[in-house]
């Protein structure tokens, strides 16, 4: 038994070397092609998270110190990533649509307060469950409700501007595209991940670390290979295969709502 585990925890180290060298990738391409001042929160989060993975790795997931004061410091910190990220995402969408993008920013901040309020509340009812011997530690519990609270919300968000782009066909870049898309991926199955860790035992917590880790590099993998310089230059709009009068005459609609929002916002 503890040679079976020992060659899960060796793989789980395996593949946690080759997120952070994909992360790694990531910040370098970002910088290497200009993209860092495009998308500079995601630059930004994701150098974030190149750093915070190199000074966990050392330690094994037992030591105290990769809890206190590592991860447990530093785990905000990447779910303000989070935040900024799709923020920053959302403005590029709708960077043309400025009374769009000035409502649903109130929208956004609001929707993402909440979940993470009632991710905080669902907490307590869990208490007696994760203070049992052999539970969980109660700090992972607090953090994974409300981690996962914010994840779905964000996840939830990226899905509805997506919806949005492609019902009305804004023209968008081919990085933004695939940005927007990526993200929503990772989102999504990291919540499954986590879900899956809260409804199993403690036995489970290497498969569902593992399950992350394989997401995150397909994720990195994406986000080096398929954000180019010219990809910055090609636009095009996520269309339902609709004729060019039908997909202008939405795109009227979405200006003529976007100036009426703009104009009440200047009253």
């Amino acid at each position: 038994m503890h040679g079976q585990m020992y060659t899960i925890w060796l793989f789980q180290k395996s593949i946690w070397a080759l997120n952070v060298l994909g992360s790694a990738l990531v910040v370098w391409r970002l910088y290497s092609l200009k993209l860092h001042t495009t998308y500079q929160y995601f630059f930004i989060g994701t150098a974030f998270a190149v750093i915070r993975s190199s000074a966990l790795f050392p330690f094994p997931p037992t030591d105290k110190v990769y809890y206190y004061p590592i991860w447990s410091w530093t785990e905000p910190l990447l779910w303000l990533s989070y935040v900024l990220i799709v923020a920053e995402l959302f403005r590029l969408v709708l960077r043309e649509y400025r009374g769009i993008y000035t409502l649903g920013r109130w929208f956004f901040f609001g929707a993402v307060g909440i979940a993470v309020f009632i991710s905080g509340l669902t907490v307590f009812p869990t208490i007696p469950t994760a203070a049992a011997p052999g539970g969980r530690p109660l700090l992972l519990y607090y953090y994974a409700f409300i981690g996962r609270g914010l994840v779905t919300s964000l996840a939830i968000f990226l899905l509805l501007l997506l919806v949005l782009v492609a019902w009305f066909p804004v023209p968008l870049s081919r990085n933004l595209r695939i940005h927007c898309t990526v993200y929503s991926a990772y989102f999504f199955a990291n919540n499954v991940t986590t879900l899956y860790w809260h409804t199993t035992d403690w036995r489970t917590t290497y498969i569902s670390n593992i399950a992350k880790l394989v997401v995150g590099l397909v994720c990195y993998t994406c986000w080096a290979f398929y954000l180019t310089r010219a990809g910055e230059d090609r636009t095009a709009s996520l269309g339902l295969g609709r004729d060019v009068v039908k997909e202008k005459g939405l795109l009227g609609q979405l200006e003529n709502l976007n100036a009426t929002l703009l104009g009440a916002a200047r009253k």
